[in-house]
């Protein structure tokens, strides 16, 4: 019966919750269009759909009111400042930028979410969630006290990712709101995409929704691209990838990390990219790909057994490698 325990409690990890509240680093914001109202001496101030917001014209300080509260704005930076309100029980967030607030404007525009996340501490190392459990999630793996919002390895924009750290595969559980602790639950680490591991085989859908297998590429090499949409560098590669694809005997696949699926789908036909590409999500196999890949894009190259031969997050070095060991298609 203690073994049981003793195994049950190794788990699952207790992470206390921190009483602030916090607006998430990727939201979705909606503006809300304030108008000039009057003010007293030495104060502009704007307000409508039951939001107030003023501005002390002697150095700037902005004070937010939403219905009869009074909300406590934290400063981002130079950007501006941001806070939590309370409304109909609901915490909702607001962020206001200094640059919307011109001097004299008739109408300012601020941005609200109904997404506000809650922080916890998990073993020294900080966890972020939506309070209502169903926004993305993150945690502080490389343990330098912030979530990375551009790292899948710390930031999940689908929920159900997991996250590594100290050698150990955790997932959010749930919050047990009365003890007032966010629970993580263990989960298998999963392949480590490391050079000489032989990849899971999985089935993918391809452009002309016909199943294939990663096992039915045959004897050609298989280059598979993490990216994401909001991805820059992602983007930018897409050229250098389809040359050296239509040179060399390389089957492209794309992983990419969208809970949208549309807005990935969207890119690949701006840039006209025509090789297979799947969500994180799906296949399965990959579902969890999070606690191996820590930054976008990242490149597996791998040979004809499935066998990871390259890894990279420079397209560079990934063309280099591509022209040293893949065959030159034939010609016709």
């Amino acid at each position: 019966m203690v073994v049981l325990t003793l195994m049950l409690f190794a788990q699952v990890m207790e992470c206390p919750l921190e009483a602030e509240l916090r607006l998430p680093p990727v939201p979705e914001y909606r503006p809300v269009e304030l108008s000039k109202k009057a003010a007293s001496k030495g104060f502009e101030s704007w307000g409508g759909a039951g939001v107030e917001l003023s501005r002390r014209l002697a150095d700037g300080a902005v004070g937010l009111k939403v219905g009869t509260q009074v909300v406590l704005l934290k400063p981002m930076g130079i950007l501006g400042v941001e806070g939590v309100a309370t409304v109909d029980t609901k915490p909702v967030g607001f962020r206001i930028y200094r640059a919307s607030m011109g001097y004299g404007s008739a109408k300012v525009s601020i941005q609200k979410t109904s997404g506000v996340y809650a922080a916890a501490r998990c073993g020294g190392r900080l966890a972020l969630f939506d309070v209502d459990l169903k926004g993305p999630v993150g945690v502080d793996t490389n343990g330098d006290g912030k979530v990375d919002v551009n790292s899948p390895a710390e930031y999940a924009r689908v929920r159900g990712g997991a996250f590594e750290w100290d050698g150990r595969a955790f997932v959010l559980d749930r919050v047990d709101w009365k003890r007032q602790v966010l629970l993580m639950r263990e989960a298998a680490l999963g392949p480590k995409f490391v050079e000489g591991e032989v990849f899971t085989d999985f089935a993918y859908v391809d452009r002309l929704k016909e199943t294939r297998r990663l096992s039915g590429h045959g004897s050609s090499y298989t280059l598979i691209d993490f990216w994401a949409s909001w991805c820059g560098p992602c983007i930018g590669a897409f050229p250098q990838l389809k040359a050296i694809a239509e040179t060399h005997d390389v089957k492209v696949l794309g992983v990419n990390g969208d809970e949208d699926a549309g807005a990935a789908s969207r890119v690949l036909a701006q840039f006209e990219v025509l090789w297979p590409d799947v969500q994180s999500t799906e296949p399965g196999v990959l579902f969890d790909y999070r606690t191996r890949v820590g930054l976008y894009p990242t490149y597996l190259l791998l040979d004809a057994s499935r066998k990871i031969v390259f890894r990279t997050e420079s397209t560079v070095e990934l063309i280099e490698e591509i022209r040293r060991v893949v065959p030159v298609k034939k010609a016709r």
